[in-house]
């Protein structure tokens, strides 16, 4: 399957959520929102990288993440294959990174920054000033090359007990 590339205006092409990309990139990558037919390759992506899908997780809680994120679930689309997802969740008040992961043999290749400059971008034109994630320690620098640093608060979590509920 070949990819096509639109030549419609770019606020034409923002309300279908997929972007035009400069160069020979178009015709080989497309950044567009994440749909339902795209939850088992991004679940394939998640389950490849040790530790990153939970036990807990199934493929209704991938649902659920893209459903409220909107248009802040992305995908890096390849050839016709996935090979980089991230996921945001404007909450008004500031916005959260929940997920972003990149397969193995596509890393160092600028996907990551792509998808979380599309994020940052996407949420300063609606005016929110704040982006916050948890990330992994070996994760650390890649935020710090892209301007991230720790906030001035403490990260605190609480697992909960679902029998509790």
């Amino acid at each position: 399957m070949r990819l096509q590339v639109s030549t419609a205006p770019r606020a034409a092409q923002r309300r279908r959520g997929t972007w035009p990309l400069s160069g020979h990139e178009r015709a080989k990558i497309v950044i567009r929102e994440a749909r339902r037919e795209d939850l088992p390759a991004i679940r394939l992506l998640m389950e490849a990288e040790p530790g990153f899908w939970q036990s807990d997780w199934s493929e209704e809680t991938l649902a659920k993440g893209i459903e409220t994120a909107g248009d802040l679930a992305l995908v890096w689309e390849e050839e016709a294959s996935i090979v980089g997802f991230v996921c945001a969740h404007d909450l008004g008040f500031r916005a959260y990174l929940s997920e972003l992961i990149v397969a193995r043999g596509a890393r160092g290749r600028g996907i990551g920054k792509g998808l979380v400059e599309r994020i940052q971008a996407v949420l300063a034109r609606r005016g929110r000033s704040i982006l916050i994630a948890d990330v992994w320690h070996d994760a650390e620098p890649f935020y710090r090359s892209l301007g991230w640093e720790p906030p001035d608060v403490v990260l605190l979590r609480r697992k909960l007990d679902r029998a509790a509920g």
